[in-house]
């Protein structure tokens, strides 16, 4: 496929972006629901600059991370559906970015959990 024409399930790159950044949120989700029960009640969920806690939750509220990752993953998707017929670079770059927040978000709950 040459320039910005064709579909989106037909360019590779597109695709293993796609593949890549929903099997990252489903690791994710399976990963905090696997060790759900050895969180303690209250985790901190957010830290400031310094490395501080500035904010604690219940534990449920972990699961938010990967809730908002498939919305980013779903907009980015939807993003790059509707603009790979004129730029598939800027339909990459968006599914590129869902795929690094993924990641983001991966390590969040890993330093939250940890």
């Amino acid at each position: 496929m040459r320039g910005g024409s064709g579909p989106i399930w037909r360019d590779t790159w597109s695709v293993l972006l796609l593949l890549s950044a929903i099997t990252l949120n489903a690791g994710l989700y399976a990963a905090l629901w696997q060790r759900f029960d050895s969180f303690p009640e209250l985790i901190a969920m957010h830290f400031n600059v310094y490395g501080e806690v500035d904010s604690i939750a219940a534990k449920s509220e972990i699961y938010r991370l990967p809730i908002f990752g498939l919305i980013i993953w779903a907009g980015n998707a939807a993003i790059a559906t509707a603009i790979v017929r004129r730029d598939r670079v800027l339909a990459r770059t968006a599914l590129g970015m869902a795929l690094a927040v993924l990641v983001l978000f991966s390590l969040a709950a890993w330093r939250i959990v940890a």
